[in-house]
């Protein structure tokens, strides 16, 4: 962390640590430029006695109130900044697609025509049906013919001209044919031909003749079920991970952890998760959607902002050209849902230098009604020892919003804060930011009911209050959100993690930290997914790790880091016997009787798990890693070298099974592609 890179214009206190205070800062405002931290120097000067006053409330919903009242307040005027739609610029890029694609640079062209997508108005002009048919055009010679296919319905939803509409009905047949779904390639074709006949007074009699023919040719190909005629189209297969189910079932009480799983309280650590039955390396322990998640600011570009998929060929907002999603069923679910109160103020968001943590404790309110909070109102008192809420008598009377979203909100809201051990600085800084984003949500229409922008009614404070709540939940809570980067399609190796986002996972929270953790998460999607690493007996606890292990970094570094990022002191086994580092646990710890022969012919089979995993082979690795895991800690006790090589190389192995990107998907082309 580097001072220099923070918002250091907030209120600092004079005795907290300062290390514990540049980390608590970085989790409201992250970006050096935003205007927060000058908001905050302006209030400050604006109202000298304000600390009085402040430092005797009690409550969130008070400590937020205060700050809606103060001098000044109203110097942060809300209007709307966003990236426009632009229908100059957007027929230029199409302009430019064109060309690309006349040279048959499929690739450049489909990137541009999705430039030319994100900025044409969604109305009023059919440049978007347009870009969008053409950009058909391209994933059909780059062989993605499932997106294709979802661009020529998006095309044709977009108002694509009636006469010109049989190229897509035959391009909707073409892709048919290379699927072998030869009754749905009649069934296209039939429709192209339908409109070719409609519209035939409307086209020249060279192109007239043309598409019959192509028609023709095509048609034969149906009957006779083979390939297309002079087309050498490469089918693209996508790499669909599959989710794993939760060993043994689900928790009764819990219901994204697995059976073999329970959450118990004590004073010494607060919540946390045990073996409730005999867990072995490879069971999966969790399974979970986060409550809401964000992708970060250089992602907006690249990842659907709803599901967080690899855009491929993106559909945008109907009103900004800031956002992209992976389909029309995400951009609808997103704009009914909190988009559309981000779509006109995400880059003032931004601006303000918000945190991604703030732009998530935003979010969670922004994916809910107004009436889902007040449904639960009387619910939400902090109890940050509760973990069983499902007896609770809840009202949920909103269509479509199930009990699940209830209970996951209030196990949310009730995750550790640590309210108490906050200083007086910190809670204000946690305040003004969220009243700046309540204005910011007040100005998008949120609340039904209007009132004057800078006064608050009571729904409008008990929002803030919420928001102020979640940035303290998030900052000990929130789950970073990955990519599996790979270099090479036959080898896992080289690879690294691609960090795209934060989520907020309430029962994956349960899980504590230990430098020497007995499970390992990835993602698919935004999906959490964790999984055990080593094999526990009941009433052991099942720790994950907060980012800190104890074989690359010391005992001190490692504190230090914890204490101040995450305020606790660290007392898992690893740093109570202070285990070196990787290359000096070489010493075996024998649980039995030392037996030097079962441990080398349990060491051949951690080498085939390895020989495995570099030849690609990550089923095979996972089998003979887990088995090697599971018998090696029957015979010795944590740490040794070759046993955290071998759960270095399981955790790889997991990652892999997540969501995979491959370094040449940039740079696959067609045959018939020229360069």
């Amino acid at each position: 962390l580097d001072s220099r890179s923070l918002g250091t214009n907030m209120l600092r206190s004079k005795t907290e640590d300062e290390f514990r205070q540049r980390c608590s800062e970085v989790t409201i405002q992250s970006e050096q430029q935003g205007h927060f931290g000058a908001f905050v120097q302006l209030i400050e000067k604006a109202n000298p006695k304000f600390r009085e006053t402040f430092n005797t409330l009690d409550t969130d919903e008070e400590r937020v109130y205060f700050c809606t009242m103060l001098n000044k307040i109203d110097h942060m005027i809300v209007k709307p900044v966003f990236k426009p739609k632009n229908l100059e610029a957007a027929k230029s890029k199409r302009a430019e697609g064109n060309e690309a694609y006349q040279k048959k640079r499929y690739k450049q062209a489909m990137l541009l025509y999705t430039m030319s997508a994100m900025r044409a108005p969604s109305s009023g002009d059919d440049t978007l049906a347009y870009s969008i048919a053409n950009r058909s055009a391209c994933l059909y010679y780059m062989g993605d013919i499932n997106h294709c296919l979802a661009d020529i319905d998006f095309a044709l939803a977009q108002g694509y001209p009636s006469q010109l509409q049989y190229k897509l009905f035959e391009r909707r047949a073409k892709c048919y044919v290379h699927l072998k779904q030869f009754d749905k390639a009649k069934t296209a074709w039939s429709k192209a031909k339908q409109n070719l006949d409609i519209n035939k007074a409307k086209l020249d009699e060279k192109k007239l003749s043309q598409a019959a023919k192509s028609l023709k040719d095509l048609m034969s190909s149906i009957e006779q079920k083979k390939g297309i005629k002079d087309e050498v189209i490469i089918i693209e297969e996508e790499h669909v991970p599959v989710e794993p189910k939760l060993t043994k079932g689900c928790n009764k009480k819990m219901t994204d952890l697995s059976k073999l799983v329970k959450v118990e309280h004590n004073e010494a650590v607060g919540r946390h998760v045990v073996a409730e039955k005999g867990i072995k390396a490879g069971d999966t322990l969790a399974v979970e959607e986060p409550f809401a998640a964000v992708l970060y600011p250089d992602k907006l570009g690249s990842n659907c902002d709803n599901c967080f998929a690899k855009l491929r060929a993106a559909v945008p907002c109907p009103n900004c050209a800031g956002v992209g999603f992976c389909s029309v069923a995400c951009r609808d679910e997103a704009c009914s849902s909190f988009h559309k109160y981000e779509c006109q103020v995400q880059d003032l968001i931004l601006g303000l230098g918000s945190s991604a943590l703030a732009r998530l404790s935003y979010r969670m309110v922004a994916s809910q009604s107004l009436k889902f909070f007040n449904n639960i109102k009387h619910h939400l008192n902090v109890d940050e020892k509760r973990s069983e809420i499902e007896a609770l008598a809840l009202h949920y009377s909103i269509p479509g919003v199930p009990k699940s979203k209830y209970l996951s909100y209030l196990r949310l809201f009730n995750l550790v804060g640590l309210d108490s051990k906050r200083w007086q600085e910190d809670l204000f800084n946690r305040a003004l930011m969220s009243v700046c984003l309540l204005k910011i949500l007040k100005h998008t229409q949120y609340f039904p009911n209007k009132s004057d922008q800078d006064t608050f009614t009571s729904d409008e404070v008990f929002i803030g209050s919420l928001m102020m709540r979640h940035m303290n939940v998030l900052q000990f809570n929130a789950h970073e959100i990955y990519e599996f980067f790979r270099g090479d399609r036959a080898r896992i190796k080289p690879f690294k993690n691609n960090l795209i986002g934060v989520g907020v996972y309430p029962q994956a929270s349960y899980f504590n930290h230990s430098c020497n953790p007995v499970t390992t998460r990835f993602n698919i999607g935004k999906k959490l997914i964790l999984k055990s690493l080593t094999p526990l007996q009941p009433g052991q606890e099942v720790s994950e790790n907060y980012g800190q292990v104890f074989y690359f970094k010391s005992k001190a570094e490692r504190q230090k880091d914890l204490c101040g990022r995450y305020w606790f002191n660290c007392e898992c086994k690893a740093c109570k016997e202070d285990w070196p580092l990787l290359k000096e646990n070489t010493k075996v710890s024998w649980k039995g009787e030392q037996n030097e022969s079962a441990l080398d012919d349990l060491k051949t089979i951690f080498d085939c798990g390895s020989d495995f995993m570099e030849h690609g082979q990550g089923k095979d690795a996972v089998e003979s890693l887990t088995e090697y895991i599971n018998e090696v800690y029957t015979l010795v006790d944590a740490p040794l070298e070759t046993v955290i090589r071998a759960e270095d190389k399981l955790r790889t192995c997991f990652n892999n099974m997540g969501t995979v990107l491959f370094q040449d998907t940039a740079l696959k082309i067609n045959p018939q592609e020229k360069r």
